[in-house]
């Protein structure tokens, strides 16, 4: 166990955007533990935004395993920089092997994380995986860490990215120089890197929107790293009104104070869908080959939509039937989600006047 006296704690954290914003509750939790620690976030680069300008974080150090910390003796470099800022506790959310040994060669005296790949030797609270945390969603399975030690675990978590007054002013300026002020905008997310089992086609993401901007001055942006170019490119091309491709042209934490400030978010199950449903943001999230009550979004206004058939969920990244069932969602029926969600909004807010 951790014990009361942690003062300096430091968490691996997921490697994946998706799994990153998954375990910020339990993040949140360890800090309301520990309320006098100091938390520091072990990160690989691509997730490191997600934890930008979080309050329960003191310092995130970039896991920069493609360079500096390549390799045995790019690791052997990286626990030196550990180890000289004296941690006292590592709590392993992520997790694999190469977790565990950092924070072993590190010096940290307590190490806790689940006993998986091999690597119950090298902690010192050993957690065991049973059946029942593999059944439950992937928050809860980070926030049983953090039970282990004696937090709490909220019934709801709910996972929260934190938008600077600084992003947001970029986002008016963004919304402005473009002509948006005015604009019902609406975001797309047509990529999945996982494979083509959890990717919407292009064409119904683009009816879809057609349905939802028309009566309203609607507006799409669409969303997506560069390895989405050409799913984002399948819905520009087939948009008749105007509209911004954005796919590999803003950086993540661009994209997301862009999402906080749009109307309505459709998407696949993919870390922007996770994104989305943290910023509270209406969501509706299209779910193929994997399982929504594991990794579905948790924010409250988030809607799930899947076509439910025999052999799913499969989890496969592409479909060896060749059909792709899952995902026979209509356009008419995510665009009436969409309105779905943005009355329940609407009435939560009337709810707080």
């Amino acid at each position: 166990m951790a014990g009361k006296d942690a003062k300096k704690i430091l968490v691996r954290v997921p490697n994946w955007i998706g799994d990153a914003v998954m375990a910020l509750p339990a993040l949140e939790a360890l800090k309301a533990l520990y309320r006098k620690s100091d938390i520091t976030v072990l990160a690989k680069g691509r997730t490191v935004p997600v934890f930008q300008n979080n309050p329960h974080i003191s310092e995130i150090i970039e896991y920069d395993d493609k360079r500096r910390h390549s390799g045995i003796s790019g690791r052997i470099k990286l626990g030196g920089e550990i180890k000289w800022r004296g941690f006292d506790t590592a709590v392993l959310f992520q997790n694999a092997f190469d977790a565990a040994f950092l924070s072993f060669i590190s010096g940290i005296p307590k190490r806790i994380g689940y006993a998986r790949d091999f690597r119950s030797r090298l902690l010192t609270n050993a957690i065991p995986v049973t059946d029942e945390i593999k059944k439950v969603h992937q928050a809860f399975y980070y926030l049983n860490i953090v039970k282990t030690l004696g937090g709490e675990v909220p019934p709801n978590p709910l996972p929260r990215i934190y938008i600077s007054p600084a992003e947001r002013s970029w986002v008016e300026e963004f919304v402005s120089d473009n002509g948006l002020k005015r604009a019902f905008l609406i975001g797309a997310a047509p990529g999945a890197s996982y494979g083509p089992a959890k990717r919407w086609p292009p064409e119904k993401f683009a009816e879809a929107l057609t349905i939802l901007c028309e009566g309203r001055n609607g507006f799409p942006l669409i969303f997506g790293g560069p390895e989405d170019k050409e799913a984002c490119t399948g819905v520009s091309k087939r948009l008749k009104m105007r509209h911004l491709d954005l796919s590999g042209k803003v950086y993540l934490r661009q994209f997301m104070a862009l999402v906080a400030r749009l109307n309505l978010f459709i998407t696949n199950d993919s870390g922007p869908m996770h994104v989305g449903s943290a910023l509270s943001t209406p969501t509706v999230a299209i779910f193929g080959s994997t399982d929504a009550t594991l990794t579905g979004p948790l924010g409250p206004f988030a809607k799930v939509l899947k076509r439910e058939i025999e052999c799913s969920p499969c989890f496969e990244r592409t479909c060896k039937f060749k059909h792709y069932r899952c995902l026979e969602v209509g356009p008419k029926e995510v665009a009436r989600a969409g309105e779905a969600l943005l009355k329940e909004k609407e009435g939560a807010g009337k709810g707080r006047k």
